[in-house]
């Protein structure tokens, strides 16, 4: 994938993080530029069965983009969704990400998730804010085309998808067809995670002026940290 660091082709800029304690925040405040709606987003990402030892700050929506369990097991399931159940978020947004998609319990993910609002290829709306969002389901990546990412609608402002978009906060493994479709919708945010090695942040810049801010907020770290907590949360203002 292009390496935000080194693309000279208008690909994705690179944006640091800044650490708040237990948490991160975008260094580059402007980033954060639709913060009218006055939403706060705690992402996480890849926890496989470590949530509880995440220190996660208060706000209004929590998204875990996938990976909340190592290799499918059904006891992570159930302490997932209860430790999400312990959490103030008024809202909780989950996708499922390549070890529950591999998992005999797949398809009954959302009954087994109470506390969550689990996104297949489909929307979530908030109440106040009318804020859109949008989770996939889990893909390997596509150089070809995904015809799944074409049914990601316009007027999404945040999209969740399991794996990275190429080029951005992306290790290197990111997936070309998701890169199209978040050119094509321009939502204001999306959270990734899957590639460890990739936890950042990256800005990509339309051609009508418009951006999006993507996020690897994969918490689990690489080498021999793959399994255990190495990122805190990654703190988003909307």
């Amino acid at each position: 994938g292009l390496c935000p660091s080194r693309t000279k082709t208008g690909g994705a800029r690179a944006l640091s993080l800044s650490e708040r304690g237990s948490y991160s925040v975008l260094e580059d405040a402007a980033a954060s530029k639709d913060s009218k709606r006055g939403l706060r987003i705690v992402c996480i990402s890849d926890t496989h069965g470590k949530h509880r030892d995440l220190e996660v700050p208060d706000g209004d929506i929590l998204v875990h983009a996938g990976d909340f369990t190592l290799y499918g097991r059904v006891e992570h399931v159930h302490d997932f969704d209860a430790w999400l159940g312990e959490l103030p978020h008024r809202v909780k947004i989950v996708v499922v990400g390549n070890h529950e998609n591999n998992a005999d319990w797949n398809k009954r993910a959302e009954e087994m998730l109470p506390h969550a609002i689990l996104l297949r290829q489909s929307s979530y709306d908030t109440d106040s804010s009318g804020l859109r969002f949008y989770g996939t389901d889990f893909f390997w990546p596509c150089p070809s085309g995904n015809p799944y990412f074409d049914q990601i609608p316009e007027g999404t402002d945040v999209l969740i998808a399991h794996g990275p978009a190429e080029g951005c906060a992306d290790g290197g493994k990111g997936c070309k067809s998701l890169l199209a479709a978040v050119r094509r919708t321009k939502p204001a945010l999306v959270v990734s995670g899957h590639v460890h090695w990739g936890h950042g942040a990256a800005e990509l810049q339309h051609g009508d002026g418009q951006r999006t801010i993507l996020l690897n907020a994969a918490n689990c770290g690489s080498g021999p940290k793959e399994r255990s907590i190495a990122h805190g949360p990654i703190v988003f203002d909307i």
